[in-house]
């Protein structure tokens, strides 16, 4: 099956979306890397851990505590203790806050303009065919937050999600 013409164009279709929606959310923050999938993934989810944000970056541990401490020397975020001593969880501030409406505008751009290529019939089948491919493919909870690191969740949340509802059958 992964050697049909529709995979095949789907692996296409992945690459060019992922590209230009890191161009775009990079090009608008003036950064590179991960740095603006932190942002957003942080935004939608604070209190996130550090080895959380290592985990859906799939960064090493000491890489995101190098982001994590260049994104708080650029007031973007702040960091306070966990649970324990060895744990710190970290949220946007304001300033990252800002940053990351910047950001999910260019993401909305880039995904507009794919998903204004299809009429109304096909954008249902597309919503239908991607609701059933991120329910089918998400199969470990620890990866969760990596297919929402650079999402726009107030467009899916709390309103039927499909990653948040598979999430949530995977931790049941």
């Amino acid at each position: 099956m992964a050697d049909t013409k529709v995979a095949n164009m789907l692996g296409a279709l992945a690459i060019v979306l992922a590209d230009d929606l890191r161009e775009a959310v990079n090009s608008a923050l003036a950064t590179t890397g991960e740095t603006a999938a932190a942002i957003i993934m942080l935004g939608a989810h604070p209190g996130l851990t550090i080895g959380e944000v290592a985990e859906a970056l799939s960064i090493s541990h000491s890489g995101a505590v190098r982001l994590i401490d260049r994104l708080e020397r650029d007031g973007l975020v702040g960091k306070r203790p966990g649970a324990d001593a060895r744990t710190m969880l970290v949220e946007l501030s304001s300033e990252g806050m800002a940053q990351r409406k910047i950001a999910l505008r260019k993401r909305g751009a880039v995904l507009d303009r794919a998903v204004s290529l299809l009429d109304a019939q096909d954008e249902e089948l597309l919503g239908r065919t991607l609701d059933k491919l991120l329910r089918g493919l998400l199969t470990r909870p620890e990866h969760g937050y990596r297919y929402c690191r650079m999402c726009d969740e107030d467009k899916c949340v709390p309103t039927c999600c499909p990653v948040e509802d598979q999430w949530e059958r995977l931790y049941a």
